[in-house]
This record gives C-alpha cells, sequence and structure tokens, in this order.
C-alpha cells in the first residue's frame, strides 16, 4: 500500500531540475517499486555493526582524501579510481600547489597533469577527465562545484560514488557512498544487493540517520583495511564478521584463492594448491625398491606415477594401497 502511493506521488511530481529525463524519473520509480523495505531484525543487526564500528573507531576524519576546498576533493576523488588513498595523497599536493583553481589546471595542460598523476596509473585518462572538469566548470559553472547529483554526474569521469563523496564531504549533504569495498562488507554481513545501487538503498535503510552516513562511510573504508581484507579472512577472528557474516560469505571465503610467495610457488599454483596441504599435513613414505615414485604431496586419491626405469608400464596406485604394501613388507621382515 505504501509503496503504491509512493509511486503515486512519482509519477505526479514533477521534474526536480530541467536537466532531468523522462527515463531518469521512471528508472527512480522502477527503482523504488523494487526495493524491499529491511525487516526489524536486519534493522537490529546493523544498530550492532554500527557500534562496532564506533567502539573499533571512535574518531575518524570525515575523509580520507587530502584536499583543501570542494574543487581539491572532487580532483583527488576522481584519482583515486583503481588506486590507493596514500598514494593519491602523495601526489595531490604538488597538484594543488601549481593547480588550485580549474582557470590554473587548464593553464598547467593535459600533458603536465600527465607527468604529475603518472605514479597513480591511468595517467592519461585521468589527466583528460581533470582538463575536462575544468573546462565544464569554467563554461556552465561559473568555475564553482555545483552541488547537485545531476550536476556532478554529468562532468567527465565523475560517475555516482564520487558525487556522494563530494556532496557527503564537501558540502555536507546527506548521501552514502557506496564502493566496490563497502559493497563486499554490506555484503558479507548481508546488508547488501545485487549491485552497488541496491547496497546503498539498504545501507541508508538500516541506517536512518543521514548525519551519520558520511563517518560511517569512512569507518566502514578502514575496517574493511584493518580487519576485513577481501581473500582468505579469518572470519571467526573478526569483530564482526564473528557474528554478522552470512553463510554466503563464509562458503565463498573458503573459496579464496591462495596467496603465492615467490617465483617457484607461482610457475605452477594448480599444483601447489592441491598438494600443499597434505605435503605439511602428513610425513612422505619412503620409496620401496623397485616401484615407482610417488609425490608426497598429491592430494588426489590417485596418483599416475612416471615411467621407472626397472618397469616398462605405468603404474596407478593409491595412496591407501601403497601405504598398505609398504607395510606388509615391513612386516615380513
Amino acid at each position: 500500500m505504501f509503496q503504491a502511493l509512493g509511486v503515486l506521488k512519482l509519477m505526479r511530481a514533477p521534474l526536480a531540475k530541467p536537466e532531468e529525463s523522462r527515463m531518469q524519473h521512471l528508472s527512480l520509480m522502477f527503482r523504488f517499486l523494487a526495493f524491499q523495505p529491511p525487516t526489524p531484525a536486519l534493522v537490529r543487526k546493523a544498530a550492532r555493526i554500527r557500534e562496532n564500528l564506533e567502539r573499533c573507531y571512535p574518531q575518524v576524519p570525515r575523509t580520507l582524501l587530502q584536499h583543501r576546498d570542494p574543487f581539491t576533493l572532487l580532483l583527488a576523488v576522481v584519482l583515486s579510481a583503481q588506486c590507493t588513498d596514500l598514494k593519491v595523497n602523495g601526489v595531490t599536493p604538488k597538484l594543488f600547489e601549481l593547480a588550485p583553481t580549474p582557470q590554473a589546471l587548464l593553464h598547467l595542460g593535459e600533458q603536465r597533469i600527465r607527468e604529475i598523476i603518472r605514479p597513480l596509473g591511468l595517467a592519461p585518462r585521468k589527466a583528460r577527465a581533470l582538463v575536462g572538469i575544468a573546462e565544464r566548470l569554467l563554461e556552465e559553472h561559473g568555475g564553482q562545484v555545483p552541488r547537485t547529483f545531476a550536476e556532478l554526474e554529468a562532468l567527465p569521469g565523475v560517475g555516482h560514488k564520487t558525487a556522494s563523496v563530494v556532496l557527503s564531504q564537501a558540502f555536507g549533504e546527506p548521501a552514502f557512498p557506496v564502493d566496490t569495498h563497502i559493497h563486499r562488507l554490506a555484503q558479507r554481513w548481508g546488508l547488501g544487493g545485487k549491485s552497488v545501487e541496491e547496497t546503498e538503498s539498504t545501507l541508508k535503510a538500516v541506517f536512518p540517520d543521514p548525519s551519520s552516513w558520511a563517518e560511517l562511510h569512512v569507518r566502514m573504508i578502514l575496517f574493511g583495511r584493518e580487519h576485513c581484507p577481501a581473500i582468505r579472512h579469518d572470519m571467526d577472528a573478526c569483530p564482526i564478521c564473528s557474528w554478522a557474516a552470512v553463510p554466503e560469505a563464509r562458503r565463498a571465503n573458503k573459496r579464496s584463492p591462495r596467496k603465492f610467495i615467490g617465483i617457484e610457488r607461482a610457475k605452477n599454483p594448480a599444483h601447489i594448491r592441491a598438494t600443499d596441504k597434505a605435503r605439511h599435513a602428513a610425513p612422505a613414505i619412503p620409496n620401496a625398491p623397485d616401484e615407482p615414485l610417488v609425490d608426497p604431496g598429491s592430494a588426489d586419491d590417485k596418483q599416475v606415477f612416471p615411467e621407472d626405469s626397472d618397469n616398462e608400464q605405468n603404474t596407478m596406485l593409491t595412496r591407501s594401497r601403497k601405504r598398505r604394501v609398504l607395510q606388509e613388507r615391513q612386516n615380513e621382515t
């Protein structure tokens, strides 16, 4: 009933801004229809997660990216794509010193920008985006960073997450930035949807206080880095996953790939994955005379052994049979 009333309001409401198209309006309406309100149990779980995050990080900065104003924050967020905040903070001071305004950024030029931001990766694409942002700000916004989602997302290289960060951390607007890392944590804790957009809607619903979204965004990022990595995560030792992780997340975590160290280990990762555990778990069995060699690290029950110099045909032996043969020979002696 409440959803139907909400749809009627959306259908009758005029477009909020001239630049919004009817398709955007319809997309919002269908997203509203698809969204399911969180259950009371999920809201209680989210409240407990928030308490744990606040206990881990009582004081957090409003943003992890160094900046001077909304313009430099916008540049920093664009540069942080597929890069760490630490690397971005190591490059942006020089960039902001040379180009603190859109006019100065255009005067600096794309080639010089590319040289400065080269350590961050994707330098040609990011430099082109920064120049495009400066041009658009000067042409359409008087050199100022706009304060609406539609206007921000119309800028080159700016998506919904970047716009959310700028609105939330530069202007204090109610927005919950959700990147791939927060999306991963939310899914692991049962608070996420199939897409980043669905996860954002769910997080806003289970954390209903908009004034907490900016700090909660930072706390989740820090927690994911320090306590909740993407792969090979010990969920039982995690302050939140130990009780909040959903069964699907636990199964996915068990299937996470091994982290290989060294050139020799990386040469044959499939073999290492299958044999490493057995190699360290059970002692090697000595080879009996005139028998084909056995790989002591194999995790398979059956093993095809290489051709022996004294034996013209390949032999297939199970590990249990190998042990039985050796035991019988020891008893005979």
